[in-house]
């Protein structure tokens, strides 16, 4: 697959931001599950750790899903339309890919924090 970014280096920092403060939550998170819960609330890492596999995706792929499904770029400028339909098509495509991405992450982390025991 040939690759076209549809954002710039602006765009992919703070998606690396957003990307990060999401690992301190999802890490936040499991914290509050292994003190103070029972762990009937494991479930909860789900929510952060997909925002940060698909906002780290993102960053890493230089696609956002957004700007992908309504045709724009942002290369540190300004919005502009992608004139160029065989471009648009594979940032749609890999957009897909990314929120799979995001899924799987998501569903491995849960997965694993559900694996682990609450009496360490």
């Amino acid at each position: 697959m040939q690759s076209c970014p549809n954002i710039g280096g602006r765009e992919v920092r703070r998606r690396l931001h957003i990307s990060c403060f999401s690992l301190v939550l999802t890490i936040a998170t499991i914290l509050y599950i292994f003190i103070y819960s029972d762990g009937q609330q494991r479930v909860l890492v789900f929510f952060p750790s997909l925002v940060m596999g698909i906002v780290l995706f993102e960053a890493i792929d230089r696609t956002c899903i957004v700007n992908a499904y309504f045709g724009i770029k942002n290369m540190d400028k300004k919005n502009q339309r992608e004139k160029n339909f065989d471009f648009l098509k594979v940032q749609r495509l890999k957009s897909l890919i990314i929120i799979l991405k995001g899924f799987i992450t998501a569903i491995i982390i849960t997965v694993i924090i559900y694996l682990i025991p609450l009496n360490l």
